[in-house]
Order: C-alpha cells, then structure tokens, then sequence
C-alpha cells in the first residue's frame, strides 16, 4: 500500500481481510466468547458481513482501492494508527486482557482496516460504515467498562477514519460544485 498500490496489492488486502475477519467471526466471536451475547449477535454477524464485504469488492465491484495518498500528514497519520493497532495487544496484556495479546484479535483488527480506510481515497463505504460501528461499540470500554481500556487506540482510530470520510465527502462535493 505505500510502496507498491496497485491491483496486485488491493486483491492481496482483501483476501487477507476477508480472512481475517471471517476467522474472528468463527474463532473468536462463536468459539472462544460465544457465551457473550455481544460477541455471538453482534461481534459474529457483524464480522462475518464486512468479510464477505471484502470478498464482494475484490471479485465484483472493486470500489476499494489501498493507496496512500502522497501528503506527507495522511502518510504519517497512516503509520501513527497502522502503529496503535499493532500497539493494541501489548496495552492489552499490561492492562490484564492477556487474551487481547494474540495476533489479529478483533479490535486490533478493526483499528488496523480503519487506519487503512481512512488512508484509501476510494473505499466500499458498506465496508467502513461497518467496521466503524465496531469502534463506536467500544466507547464504554474507554471509561472503563470491563477495564479495557486498551480500546481507547479503537475509538480514537475511529474517530479519525470518520473524520477521514467526512473530509474525503467534502472535497467530493466541492469537486461537483
């Protein structure tokens, strides 16, 4: 994505994160917390749909496209919230989640697709409304629900790929104006 964008690199992405979101939804949404109801009716689904999400745009519609642009602020933003989702894990274990400490556990996989989103000039909008909805389920964790707040890299992560979105809705409008 930052050294070599292009349609090798956008079907590797996706295949990749429809992967990796399907495997949470199975392993650890249904298997490891499906005692949660959140895990098995929201975490599950939700994961599931933005996969399969992914496998739609890489076979059919192609709408996401992974180039960072060339601004030297969105390429660093890029690499802060790229850095938080890989940090996640390591805040997780020394809060006490040692679960959260394995590689591609959900939350560090949300931040790390929105981090990615946001970078994106053109991206499924399906897609990063869905996975946004997952950062914005976190906010309690932030104020300490669960003591997980390890979550603040997600919501905060969220909070930029919003702002992302809005700001790449706006240049759109001005553009049609």
């Amino acid at each position: 994505m930052f050294t070599r964008p292009g349609k090798g690199t956008d079907a590797f992405t996706k295949l990749f994160l429809a992967a990796a979101l399907i495997w949470n939804a199975l392993a650890c949404f249904l298997f490891v917390c499906g005692k949660s109801p959140v895990a098995k009716f929201l975490g599950a689904p939700l994961y599931s749909v933005i996969g399969f999400l992914f496998l739609v745009d890489l076979f059919i519609t192609k709408k996401t496209h992974f180039e960072v642009p060339r601004s030297a602020g969105i390429r660093l933003a890029t690499a802060f919230f790229i850095l938080l989702a890989f940090l996640f894990p390591f805040l997780g274990h020394f809060t006490g989640h040692p679960m959260i400490a394995l590689p591609g556990y959900p939350c560090p996989l949300a931040g790390f697709i929105l981090a990615l989103l946001a970078a994106t000039s053109r991206a499924d909008r399906g897609i990063y409304i869905l996975t946004l909805i997952w950062a914005f389920v976190n906010i309690p964790k932030c104020f300490g629900f669960m003591d997980c707040y390890e979550e603040t890299t997600l919501v905060v992560t969220g909070f930029y790929a919003l702002a992302m979105l809005k700001y790449r809705d706006a240049q759109r409008e001005q553009g049609t104006h």
